[in-house]
């Protein structure tokens, strides 16, 4: 009926009181730039992710393909021009 001395602490110091869980799926909806940024770096390491599966696929595909002889990673080619 009455709320607990511990949960009006709680209520009182911006707390979650001791009755809730602190997975709120509002949290999103109330804090919109917290979800626009846990959105963007999400993107951010799924795009970093996917560029360096791409790199490392096309490395081994040049090293197995016919004629990698003539194949120098550019680690050691020297960088470029």
């Amino acid at each position: 009926m009455f709320p607990s001395p511990a949960s009006r602490i709680a209520l009182s110091t911006g707390g979650v009181p001791s009755g809730t869980s602190s997975s709120n799926p509002r949290l999103f909806v109330r804090h919109p730039r917290l979800a626009f940024f846990t959105f963007a770096l999400a993107g951010v390491g799924a795009t970093f992710k996917y560029v360096s599966t791409t790199i490392r696929n096309n490395e081994v595909a040049q090293k197995s393909s016919p004629g990698s002889q003539f194949y120098v990673s550019v680690d050691r080619s020297g960088g470029g021009i």
